[in-house]
C-alpha cells in the first residue's frame, strides 16, 4: 500500500510538472523605491486602540480618485501622523496629496473600502477607525466616510449614518459594498473583531442615508468578524453575505429575495464555516466550472489542532452555493499565519491564482515569507473539467517579502495590462511589486474592463453584482464583480482577464443584476474597455429601446419571480411585478 501511494504521488507530481512547464512563469520586481512609496511607514497609535487590536490594524484602498484614468492609493497612517493619499503621476511614481484632498487626518484608522456610495460618478472612501483616544479603549462613532467631490473629500459619516458600528464599543474592521436588494444603490456590511460580537453590522442604503438593519435581517450575527463579502454564490442574481471570522465563527447568509426578510442563516447549508480562524477572503472561479469559489485565510500550524481544519479553507462551489472544502488536497492550505488574500491571473494562463500575505513574528511563523499560489489548472485540454491544484511560490517569483504583513491588493498601477501587488505591513513599510508578465511571458494577451452604472441605470455603481463572461478560443472565463475580497482593504475595481493565446475575444457578456445583458463581439485583446449599464428601458441591452424590448416585457407580463433574470429584466420599475408601469417606461424610452 505504501509503494502504491508513492507511485500515485509521483504520477501526480509528474502531471503537475507538465502543467507547470506549459504555463508562463510568474515574475515580479520590487519597485517601492522607484515609485516614491518608500516614504510611507505604518505608525499606529497603540494608546488609541483597544486591547490587542493594534496587532492587526490597518489597510489600503486603491481607485482612480481624481478621474484621470490612473489608480491612486489611500492608506491610513495608524494615528501617529496623518493618513496618506498617493496620487498616481502616470509615470510610475506617486505623490502624497492628502492635504489638498482633505484626508490628511491623524486617527487610529483600520479598514478601508472604496466605492461610489452616492452614485455621482466618483469613488468615495469608507474608513473604520478606533478614534483618537489615548486610554487604550478607543472611541466609538469615529468611522469616517469621505465623499469625493471631484477629487476633494468631505467627511460625512455622521450625516449619513455610518459613524458607528457599535453603540458603546470602538470596533470596526473590514467593510464590503453590495446591492443586496437590487435597488441600484450600494448597501454596506462592516465586520468587527470583538469579544461582544456586536461589531458586525448591515446597513441599507436608502437614497444616500444608511439604516442599520442588522438586528432585523441577520441571525445569528455574534461573531469575531474580520472580512465580509457580498457575492452571488447560488446563481440567482442576488448576492449572499459571507463573513470570514475568527475562532470558528465564520458565517454565511443566503439572500431570500424577500424585502421583509432578505437573509437567512446558511452557513451549514452552504458547507461553510469550517475555517478555524477566518481572517481574509477572496472570490474566484478557480476551477472554471461557472460558479464562484471562496477562499478564506487562516492559521496553519506545524502541529494540527485536533478535530479542526488546519490552515486556509478553499470552498469549491459545485453549484447553487453548495461548497466542498478542498484546500489541503489542492495545495493551498499552508499560508502560515494568514491574513489578506486576493485572486488574480498573474501569469495570464487563463487560471486565477492567489496571493496571500501572512505575519506573526513568533514561534514557527517568525520570518515566514508571503506566498503566491499559482493555479496549475486542469490537465490539457483547456476545456477539461475537474479539480485544480496550486503550486506555492515565494521569493523565486521576485515577490520576496517576509514581513508582518496584513493586507494585499491588486492594481495595474502602470497600465500595462497585468496586475501588480501592493502589500501593507503593520508597523512597517508599504511594498509595491510590479508584475513583469507582459514581458517575461512573451506578451501573453489580456483584457481589462471598467464596468460602470450611471445614476440613472438600474444597477449599482461599478457594476457591483454583475457577472462578466469572456469567450476566447472556445473557453469561457468568468469574473464576479464584487466587493469584499482581501483583508481591511479595497483593490482597484477592474475586471481583468489573462489568456495563454489569442488575439480576439469572440464574445464578452456582462450579465447585470437587473437581468439585462450587454454583449460585445470580436473584441481585440490587449485592450482596456469601459462597459456602461444599459438604460432602464433597454431590456435587451442593444443600445436602443424598441420592438425587441417590448416583446421581452410582454413575454413576462404579470410575472413575479424575482429569481428569474427574464422577470427582473422586464420589471423596469423594480416593484416586483411586470405590468402597466413597466410598459409605460418602455414606451417613454422608445427610440432612444
Amino acid at each position: 500500500m505504501h509503494n502504491a501511494s508513492f507511485a500515485i504521488s509521483l504520477a501526480s507530481f509528474g502531471v503537475a510538472c507538465v502543467i507547470s512547464a506549459a504555463r508562463a512563469e510568474i515574475q515580479f520586481t520590487d519597485v517601492t523605491l522607484a515609485s516614491g512609496l518608500d516614504g510611507y511607514v505604518h505608525t499606529p497609535n497603540y494608546l488609541a486602540v483597544p486591547g490587542v487590536n493594534e496587532w492587526f490594524q490597518g489597510g489600503v484602498g486603491v481607485a482612480d480618485f481624481n478621474g484621470d484614468g490612473w489608480p491612486d492609493i489611500f492608506i491610513p497612517k495608524g494615528g501617529v501622523g496623518a493618513d496618506r493619499l498617493y496620487q498616481n503621476n502616470g509615470n510610475g511614481t506617486f505623490t502624497n496629496v492628502a492635504g489638498s484632498a482633505g484626508v490628511a487626518v491623524a486617527h487610529a484608522a483600520n479598514g478601508v473600502s472604496c466605492a461610489d456610495f452616492d452614485r455621482d460618478g466618483d469613488v468615495d472612501i469608507y474608513v473604520t477607525s478606533y478614534g483618537t483616544a489615548t486610554d487604550n479603549l478607543g472611541q466609538p462613532g469615529k468611522n469616517r466616510l469621505y465623499r469625493n467631490d471631484s477629487g476633494r473629500f468631505v467627511e460625512v459619516a455622521g450625516t449619513v449614518g455610518l459613524a458607528f458600528t457599535a453603540p458603546n464599543v470602538a470596533v470596526g474592521d473590514s467593510a464590503a459594498w453590495g446591492d443586496y436588494d437590487l435597488d441600484g444603490d450600494l448597501d454596506l456590511a462592516v465586520a468587527g473583531w470583538s469579544s461582544t460580537g456586536i461589531g458586525n453590522r448591515l446597513f441599507r442604503n436608502d437614497g444616500g442615508v444608511f439604516v442599520d438593519v442588522t438586528v432585523a435581517y441577520l441571525s445569528p450575527v455574534v461573531s469575531w468578524g474580520f472580512q465580509p463579502t457580498f457575492v452571488d454564490t447560488t446563481g440567482d442574481g442576488w448576492p449572499e453575505l459571507l463573513l470570514a471570522a475568527d475562532f470558528e465563527t465564520s458565517r454565511a447568509w443566503r439572500n431570500t429575495r424577500d424585502a421583509a426578510q432578505p437573509f437567512v442563516a446558511a452557513t451549514s447549508e452552504f458547507g461553510l464555516g469550517l475555517d478555524r480562524n477566518g481572517m481574509g477572503a477572496c472570490v474566484a472561479d478557480f476551477d472554471r466550472n461557472g460558479t464562484p469559489d471562496y477562499y478564506v485565510t487562516s492559521i496553519h500550524a506545524a502541529i494540527p489542532p485536533k478535530g479542526d481544519l488546519n490552515g486556509n479553507a478553499l470552498y469549491m462551489n459545485a453549484g447553487a452555493g453548495l461548497m466542498t472544502e478542498a484546500a489541503a488536497s489542492s495545495g493551498c492550505d499552508d499560508g502560515g499565519w494568514g491574513w489578506g488574500a486576493m485572486a488574480a491571473d498573474f501569469d495570464h494562463d487563463g487560471w486565477e491564482d492567489i496571493v496571500e500575505v501572512n505575519g506573526r513574528n513568533s514561534n514557527e511563523w517568525a520570518n515566514e515569507p508571503e506566498y503566491i499560489f499559482r493555479n496549475l489548472g486542469h490537465a490539457p485540454p483547456e476545456t477539461a473539467t475537474g479539480p485544480v491544484s496550486f503550486q506555492r511560490l515565494g521569493a523565486e517569483t521576485g515577490f520576496a517579502l517576509a514581513a508582518d504583513a496584513r493586507s494585499v491588493v491588486t492594481l495595474d498601477y502602470d497600465r500595462d495590462g497585468d496586475l501588480d501587488i501592493l502589500v501593507f505591513v503593520t508597523s512597517g513599510p508599504l511594498k509595491l511589486f510590479r508584475n513583469e508578465t507582459v514581458t517575461t511571458s512573451g506578451g501573453r494577451p489580456w483584457l481589462m474592463l471598467d464596468v460602470r452604472a450611471s445614476s440613472t441605470a438600474r444597477n449599482a455603481p461599478h457594476g457591483i453584482g454583475a457577472v462578466v463572461e469572456c469567450v476566447v478560443n472556445g473557453v469561457t472565463h468568468r469574473r464576479w464583480v464584487h466587493s469584499g475580497s482581501g483583508f481591511h482593504s479595497s483593490a482597484e475595481p477592474l475586471v481583468h482577464f489573462g489568456f495563454p493565446t489569442g488575439s480576439v475575444a469572440d464574445t464578452i457578456r456582462v450579465h447585470w443584476p437587473s437581468g439585462q445583458t450587454s454583449t460585445l463581439e470580436a473584441v481585440a485583446l490587449r485592450t482596456r474597455l469601459t462597459v456602461e449599464s444599459p438604460r432602464p428601458s433597454d431590456l435587451d441591452g442593444d443600445g436602443m429601446t424598441g420592438a425587441s424590448d417590448l416583446g421581452l416585457l410582454l413575454a413576462e407580463w404579470g410575472a413575479t419571480d424575482r429569481g428569474s433574470r427574464a422577470m427582473r429584466r422586464a420589471d423596469v420599475d423594480h416593484d416586483g411585478v411586470v405590468g402597466a408601469s413597466d410598459l409605460s417606461l418602455v414606451l417613454l424610452g422608445w427610440g432612444t
